[in-house]
């Protein structure tokens, strides 16, 4: 199946988000059978034309949730078959209820549609991909260990431990000053939203992402399953816990005589990363080039 076609295809679903597409219907536009347009379609982007079209169909439907719109508009807005199906749908790929989005996420735009950059050379592609994705998951820890590691450049620091715990998470902690929050509860919201708030990336669009940045902790944190904080300051605990890059509740605030520090926990999200776990022998060659083994512990 060439560019074009495919080009055209994706523009078609676009251009009609808020009807019921069938399979039919884009064959026919290109003049294939349906059973060989769909093996097609599921070669060359790797995902089934019904998954693709409920995913689009939801990534416009939070854009209109942030709208406003009712949730019950929105399913018939965008042709599903009732609220409950929608609500679950939109659960199951965002990881939060639409309420909670809704509440916590302030901005969302739709991924533009790509198509691959190979349509022929899917061994390679799929090669590239499966070192992208090791690459990646550690790269999500190392943004997380780089905060630390400033800290202790900044002389607030003197140590940074890794734990690593069952269904391949791992939490990294320090004695440093963490993020500076207060008893003004708004504020730390706002404070804790504009350092680590992201959004649900979906294995699809993270499929046609650039390379991850050493640094940016909103994009490592709408890559997580699950990531939850833990502030130790001015003799209080602030807690928040996020399901990819979405604030669960408000910050919680309680009085604690633990010394000053942070933690953090995360999970890669396994729709993305699949069953790969973290391998201690690469984090320990990062630490090694970094000239930090006398600084992060086990």
């Amino acid at each position: 199946m060439s560019r074009e076609i495919v080009d055209k295809i994706l523009m078609y679903i676009d251009e009609h988000i808020y009807e019921k597409i069938s399979l039919t219907e884009l064959a026919d536009i290109v003049g294939y059978s349906p059973f060989y347009f769909s093996a097609l379609f599921s070669q060359v982007m790797g995902i089934s034309v019904t998954a693709y079209i409920r995913i689009r169909k939801l990534q416009h439907a939070l854009v209109s949730l942030l709208a406003g719109d009712k949730i019950v508009d929105i399913s018939l807005k965008y042709a599903f078959e009732s609220h409950e199906g929608f609500t679950r749908s939109f659960t199951k790929l965002f990881g939060s209820t639409p309420k909670t989005v809704r509440k916590y996420l302030t901005t969302y735009t739709v991924p533009k549609y790509v198509v691959p950059e190979n349509l022929l050379r899917k061994e390679n592609i799929n090669m590239k991909a499966t070192q992208n994705l090791v690459e990646d998951m550690h790269r999500i820890l190392f943004a997380f260990l780089q905060e630390s590691i400033e800290e202790a450049k900044e002389g607030h620091c003197t140590e940074i431990n890794i734990e690593f715990l069952p269904d391949n998470q791992v939490k990294v902690s320090d004695n440093g000053r963490g993020i500076p929050l207060s008893d003004n509860s708004k504020r730390n919201q706002e404070i804790v939203a504009k350092i680590l708030a992201g959004h649900p990336i979906t294995k699809l669009e993270y499929e046609r992402m650039e390379p991850l940045p050493s640094r940016g902790l909103q994009v490592a944190n709408s890559l997580c399953e699950k990531l939850s904080v833990v502030v130790y300051r001015n003799g209080n605990v602030y807690k928040q816990d996020f399901v990819r890059g979405i604030a669960q509740h408000e910050v919680t605030c309680e009085m604690s005589n633990h010394e000053s520090g942070m933690e953090v926990t995360l999970m890669p999200d396994r729709e993305i990363f699949g069953d790969m776990t973290f391998s201690k022998q690469l984090i320990e060659k990062w630490i090694s080039e970094n000239s930090l083994d006398k600084l992060i512990f086990y």
